[in-house]
């Protein structure tokens, strides 16, 4: 999921089906990560949460600021971070 918020900031009004084409997943799977993605942010102030809706068909993110920069630069993991990503996903897909 933290590849999608640097995806969406980058896509203003990305339509879900092209989103969910890039990252490999169902559309239902993509609005179902987008409805965790309000719940996510740098604190828990109203203004700091992710802001983001779909139509139906695009995504709308209103508040693209509130992660600030650091946001957009792409995720980097270290070896071991990594690793135990995908031993927790393994885990969970079990």
């Amino acid at each position: 999921m933290l590849s999608l918020v640097t995806y969406l900031r980058e896509r203003p009004g990305a339509r879900i089906e092209d989103v969910a084409r890039a990252f490999g997943i169902t559309e239902d799977e993509l609005v179902s990560d987008l409805d965790v993605l309000p719940m996510c942010g740098t604190s828990f102030r109203g203004g700091d949460l992710l802001d983001i809706d779909t139509d139906g068909e695009r995504i709308w993110w209103h508040n693209p600021a509130a992660l600030g920069a650091e946001a957009a630069e792409p995720l980097r993991l270290a070896a071991d971070e990594a690793t135990a990503l995908l031993v927790a996903a393994r885990a969970v897909a079990t």
